[in-house]
């Protein structure tokens, strides 16, 4: 019987971590996955030059390494890296022993020594005040040698073979001058420079093959059209309905063009993201020159009649789709799994004695059956191998010596078996979904996930206009374009929702939203204020108290009897959870009402008095109404101070109903506004959040005025709520 052919696809993929506003990194996680696994998964290879093997690299991967490659990247975890631990200030202390030990304790921190040891004293939770103490004990030669032992376990097994410098290291343990700290660093970019060469050369050499992506890594049905999603999810909420074929169709011309460029070769594999299919994006893949792609086993079981797993599994097929068609391969979920999530823990050996099993298993299985056998492995390429010791050396140089000499199996690639053994079988009707429970869960349906949809849809259909404007430059046109390619990427979506959780969860909200900003600042246009508010924890305050009775207070910026804001909803920003290193200005946000008016009073904090306000303003935003309102004011105390009443229809543009004189500022800010002017009926609840901003001068087309930074969001996760008062509120809440 012939040989069991094995394809391994192994997938590289990092989010792209660059702030549109900074230019810099904000997460280091492409620095160092690239000096772990990137590097290790090609350089190993080398040694077993019988082996066959497939490579993704996401395009937005491969921007993000030429960056740290000609030395223009930046991090913020190399910027705390590099800082003399001498000259570190509390802030930066306290990131240090929040961050450093990010890595996976088993087999990354315990195996130091050190390492271990500054865990330990740190204690396992992180929480700020747990912090703060901790960070007292720590000495300077403490601070320096976490330093280097987070950099430095995150080196790979191959550069560590290949770099004397790093095994000098690892035999010092502990003691780090800032001069080994600048070498481990050197050592870095001496990796990181090697990585895209690596698999260059490995495929000019006929070792490996390179695929791609779409451009930032979206998922392709649902840019194409999120009404897809129901096929797979009828049962499901939905968000505003996003079609977008032209990006689906963009995000794969920009991928092939770009590997093309940077790799030197056409790619004719495709992985489309998170293994996310559907019949609409066949023809745009065709029409790029892509000859195969891959996805789940369980696409496969739901595309067409199956009438036993091992006899349609273990073979390419043709799908087609609106008169075109392509090679489809089929992932064997067991098989990437096992490597994935459980082998990590197993002795190495024992590993490879169970994969081999199931290989046998196969390839006894289909000894009867006539045509090509092709068993099909694709998994994560870099996160597995934190879970395996020494980054998964042993697991895959048992691994690869074993397939080289096994008679039973052969390694290819994935075109050449295409090539030489042409698919015969067609699938006609393919199933809509992704590698994760065959649907698209993890992306759309909850809460934020579809908010986050509908940030997306309102963005990019505002700016619209004006990105088909040949008035506008082009570059100015191409840079907001690829804003909101970026925005259309699947890992922001990954962590909305209660799916999954990180430590990072803000910083992903944050870059998602600042992407769509971005596409607004190239056009000339001021951001909207949808964009200021988080989408993840949006939610309502469970600690606040509510308004009780009406109010009728004195406007005078002080607190003039005690009685004049009894009654009112109050909420104590001094309680809350800020996150760490953020400003705090404002000490509580009190609001209530009578038949006529609402009035807010607003405490700024100890520290941020008249002469520190100058500089800023206030904005409250209402918004989950038929309209979103700002009342925009200033913070300098003014003999006669007025404020403004904007009114918008869809979060972006913006105008002016009215101005207003009663608004008081000395040791506390109040004010008050017709329910009149806003149209407000009894009953209506509209929530609420308070900015604080550094205002900035301009004009804009879609919203009259530019945004400005915020400084400071009360609340910083969710927000209040005022619901307009009827003639009976006294007496229902009496009742209550």
């Amino acid at each position: 019987m012939e040989p069991l052919r094995i394809s391994f696809l192994w997938h590289h993929h990092q989010p792209y971590y660059k702030d549109p506003l900074t230019g810099g990194y904000s997460l280091p996680w492409v620095r160092l996955h690239a000096i772990k696994a990137y590097y290790d998964m090609a350089a190993v290879l080398k040694d077993y030059p019988d082996i066959r093997a497939c490579f993704n690299l996401v395009p937005s991967l491969l921007k993000q390494l030429r960056d740290y490659e000609g030395g223009s990247a930046k991090d913020l975890f190399l910027e705390r890296t590099m800082k003399p631990a001498e000259a570190l200030e509390p802030d930066e202390r306290q990131f240090l022993l929040r961050y450093f030990f990010m890595a996976n304790w088993a087999t990354m921190v315990k195996p130091w020594p050190r390492y271990h040891e500054l865990l330990q004293r740190r204690g396992l939770h992180w929480d700020d005040e747990s912090l703060r103490q901790a960070a007292s004990q720590f000495t300077t030669r403490d601070y320096r040698d976490l330093q280097v032992l987070f950099n430095l376990s995150w080196f790979g097994f191959k550069a560590v073979d290949e770099l004397p410098a790093l095994r000098e290291f690892r035999k010092k343990g502990q003691g780090f001058t800032e001069e080994d700290k600048a070498e481990v660093v050197r050592c870095q970019y001496d990796i990181l420079r090697r990585v895209i060469p690596l698999y260059r050369d490995l495929e000019a050499a006929g070792q490996v093959e390179l695929t791609t992506s779409p451009f930032y890594h979206p998922i392709l049905p649902l840019v194409y059209d999120t009404d897809i999603a129901r096929r797979c999810m009828p049962h499901a909420p939905m968000p505003e309905r996003f079609q977008a074929p032209e990006d689906a169709r963009t995000q794969i011309g920009r991928a092939v063009e770009s590997h093309t460029r940077i790799l030197g070769r056409r790619p004719q594999g495709f992985w489309p993201s998170e293994g996310s299919v559907c019949p609409e994006i066949i023809p745009l893949l065709a029409d790029a020159g892509i000859r195969w792609i891959a996805t789940d086993e369980e696409i496969l079981l739901h595309s067409m009649p199956i009438p036993s797993r091992i006899e349609t599994l273990y073979r390419p097929y043709l799908v087609e789709s609106g008169g075109r068609e392509l090679a489809i391969v089929f992932r064997d979920k067991e098989l990437s799994n096992l490597i994935s999530f459980d082998m990590g823990n197993m002795d190495p050996r024992a590993a490879v004695d169970e994969l081999f099993e199931r290989l046998h298993v196969i390839h006894d299985g289909l000894s009867g059956r006539k045509g090509p056998a092709l068993a099909t492995i694709i998994l994560d390429g870099e996160n597995p191998w934190e879970n395996y010791p020494e980054s998964g050396k042993f697991f895959l140089t048992e691994l690869y010596g074993r397939l080289s000499r096994s008679d039973h199996f052969r390694t290819v690639r994935i075109t050449d078996e295409i090539e030489s053994r042409p698919p015969r079988e067609r699938i006609h009707h393919l199933y809509s979904g992704s590698w994760i429970h065959h649907d698209f869960d993890i992306w759309i349906g909850s809460h934020e996930e579809n908010r986050a949809w509908d940030y997306l849809n309102r963005t990019r259909r505002a700016l619209l206009p004006l990105l088909n404007d040949d008035a506008i430059p082009a570059a100015q046109r191409e840079a907001a374009w690829d804003s909101i390619y970026a925005a259309e990427g699947s890992d922001w979506f990954w962590w909305y929702g209660d799916d999954f959780t990180s430590a990072h969860d803000d910083e992903f909200d944050r870059l998602f939203r600042a992407h769509l900003a971005g596409a607004f600042r190239h056009l000339g246009q001021a951001v909207p204020e949808y964009l200021s508010r988080p989408i993840i924890h949006l939610h309502p305050i469970k600690h606040v108290t509510e308004p009780m009775n009406f109010i009728h207070p004195e406007l005078d910026g002080r607190q003039t009897t005690y009685f004049e804001w009894q009654g009112a909803g109050c909420y104590d920003a001094t309680s809350r959870s800020a996150r760490f290193g953020a400003e705090h200005l404002i000490s509580a946000v009190c609001y209530g009402y009578d038949l006529t008016h609402c009035y807010f009073r607003i405490d700024p904090a100890d520290g941020w008095g008249p002469e520190e306000r100058k500089s800023h303003e206030i904005q409250i935003h209402f918004f989950g109404g038929p309209a979103e309102y700002k009342w925009v004011l200033p913070c300098a105390v003014e003999d006669k101070p007025r404020f403004r009443v904007e009114r918008s229809p869809d979060g972006i543009r913006y105008e002016t109903i009215g101005e207003l004189d009663s608004l008081a500022m000395a040791r506390i800010l109040e004010l008050a506004v017709p329910f009149d002017m806003l149209g407000w009926k009894p009953g209506e609840r509209h929530h609420f959040i308070v900015e604080v901003r550094e205002p900035s001068a301009g004009s804009s087309v879609l919203s009259g005025g530019s945004a400005g930074k915020v400084i400071e969001t009360c609340p910083p996760n969710g927000y209040l709520t005022l619901e307009v008062p009827d003639r009976d509120f006294e007496q229902l809440m009496w009742s209550v």
